[in-house]
């Protein structure tokens, strides 16, 4: 059983359970409202004080990375309420520490890691009733399966990674008392398809907000609610389905004054859905970057194999080199460099496939980022080409895009720094005249989404996440169709005519003191004339004839 940190109450200064059973969780649960690929949720944990004299206390949790924090209280014994301020970082350190100093209960909210979020309370008397309400808006992704099905994914805990943390966080084997409720209310444009979990039983009521119908049934609703309460101990997973979710689409809020707004506003969120179809690349490269490290032991590794299988046997047959790199605390490949793909190169490639094994120690991931990116067919020709290398092949003329896939738990702390070197390869590649992307496939319960999500997208790729016993096949088909298609850079949208507003009058005011008055269009010396480019035909982001697939909407 591999340990976690449980979001909970821990007091600052202690160690072990003694004084974690001091703040025992009482009731934990999460409120989500989705309206098309727009979430808010809202996270609820009640815990009760049993320590005998007044302490600080700390709670950590969990968020996916694409949340933004938009509300943060803490209630005391249901009479007392902490109400969170936005304020400068060391401001608001500052402005806890005295406000603790003085005597009072405070509270202060801190995000710790791109999905770690820990909140301090101060002056914590004994026997009261502690209940924290975290708010938080986000952006559900697609599932990558389908681009009809949304993914929303729930942590629940934190799993301990590999690197310096960065901050201090206590791991806590599992607690049967540590059980979450969730319920997901469910509004999209068109009508509901389907509503399923890979990771919990739900229980599901169509046609309503409620769990029992009510009124009139809207084919576009629904409501979602855990079968049973769960442990604390790996991630939600809800999958939607929806028509219509691969169309281009504007939702509208409207905030009524009768609802308490100063003046009747509206809120537009314009979702649009690229499908196209881009050439398929004359030749590519592929490499198969597998996280073998101790953390991918049992179910991971399995799911990882399984993967391989397919992704090796779903490969262009023509003009296609690979190779399969191994990593954890050190790295080894399969071959010195990426060899042709023939029916033989792949049968050795899935027999050196069948016999992983979680044996690798840590996830060393940046460094053996740095080597798959290093092991590319154009970077070993520039490297023969200066003669710092021996031709041990003859040399390409021509460049080879190279994708590197990396299938992975993502469970290390360094998101930071692996992302900039992503970035700064897929630069480097791109100033040479080469293409180079990252595409990820997250594997587990406990996945560590920022990690995955930040590669890919600095690797101008594709993310898509599988549970250990969840089937991958058409995520998989996904990634290598996006894979085999051409980069757009340098995209521009042509909006139509836009009326230009007519300037004002203004003052231009002098040093001295002195001004003149004159009108902006006088003023202004005419703009230069654009540099000449070769003109570029227009693309249809949404051609109607295609097909949709998630390859398609991905590159």
């Amino acid at each position: 059983m591999r340990s976690s940190t449980l979001v909970g109450i821990t007091p600052i200064g202690g160690n072990g359970w003694t004084l974690r059973e001091e703040y025992p969780l009482v009731q934990s649960r999460c409120n989500y409202s989705v309206v098309d690929t727009y979430t808010i949720a809202e996270v609820i944990q009640d815990y009760y004080s049993n320590a005998l004299i007044n302490r600080d206390v700390e709670y950590v949790f969990p968020l996916p990375p694409s949340a933004a924090v938009c509300s943060f209280k803490a209630i005391v014994d249901d009479t007392q309420i902490i109400k969170g301020v936005v304020k400068e970082k060391v401001e608001a350190k500052k402005a806890y520490d005295k406000a603790v100093a003085q005597g009072k209960t405070a509270g202060l909210l801190r995000q710790e890691h791109a999905d770690v979020f820990r909140v301090s309370l101060g002056n914590i008397r004994p026997k009261t009733k502690i209940s924290v309400h975290i708010s938080f808006v986000s952006i559900v992704p697609h599932d990558g399966s389908s681009p009809q099905t949304l993914r929303i994914t729930m942590p629940t805990a934190i799993a301990p990674r590999y690197g310096t943390a960065p901050t201090d966080i206590p791991w806590f084997g599992n607690n049967v008392q540590n059980r979450f409720e969730l319920s997901v209310s469910v509004q999209m444009n068109k009508p509901i398809t389907s509503i399923s979990s890979p990771s919990h039983p739900i229980g599901l009521t169509l046609g309503c907000h409620q769990r029992e119908l009510t009124g009139d049934y809207e084919p576009s609703k629904a409501f979602v609610h855990l079968g049973t309460p769960t442990m604390l101990d790996q991630d939600i997973v809800i999958l939607i389905s929806a028509q219509g979710m691969e169309t281009p689409r504007c939702s509208v809020e409207r905030w009524l004054k009768s609802e308490g707004a100063e003046e009747t506003t509206d809120a537009y969120a314009l979702t649009l859905v690229p499908k196209f179809e881009l050439p398929a690349l004359p030749r590519q490269e592929y490499i198969f970057l597998v996280d073998r490290s101790g953390s991918m032991e049992g179910g991971r590794i399995t799911a990882v194999k399984a993967a391989l299988q397919i992704l090796l046997r779903s490969l262009p047959s023509f003009n296609t080199r690979f190779n399969i790199i191994s990593f954890g605390s050190h790295y080894t490949s399969l071959w010195p460099e990426s060899q042709l793909y023939t029916a033989e190169s792949m049968e050795e490639g899935s027999k050196h496939v069948e016999g992983f094994n979680a044996n690798y120690g840590g996830t060393e991931l940046r460094s053996a980022l740095d080597f798959a990116f290093s092991s590319r067919i154009d970077i070993k020709n520039q490297l023969i080409s200066m003669s710092l290398l021996p031709a041990t092949t003859a040399m390409r003329e021509e460049k080879v895009p190279t994708s590197v896939f990396v299938l992975t738990d993502g469970e290390a702390w360094d998101v930071d720094r692996i992302v900039q070197s992503v970035e700064g390869h897929c630069r480097r590649a791109k100033d040479d005249g080469s293409l180079l992307r990252t595409f990820v496939l997250g594997v587990g319960n406990q996945v560590s989404t920022a990690m995955c999500e930040g590669i890919a997208r600095a690797g101008k790729g594709l993310s898509v996440f599988v549970a250990e016993r969840e089937r991958p096949d058409a995520k998989l088909m996904g990634l290598i169709k996006a894979a085999r298609g051409g980069v757009i850079e340098d995209l521009v949208v042509d909006w139509g005519d836009i009326e230009e507003e007519k300037e004002d009058e203004f003052e231009v005011v002098h040093a001295s003191g002195g001004h003149t008055s004159s009108s902006a269009p006088s003023q202004l010396p005419p703009p230069p004339p654009p540099p000449q480019q070769q003109q570029q035909p227009p693309l249809n982001l949404f051609d109607e004839l295609l097909t949709v697939t998630l390859g398609a909407a991905g590159s």
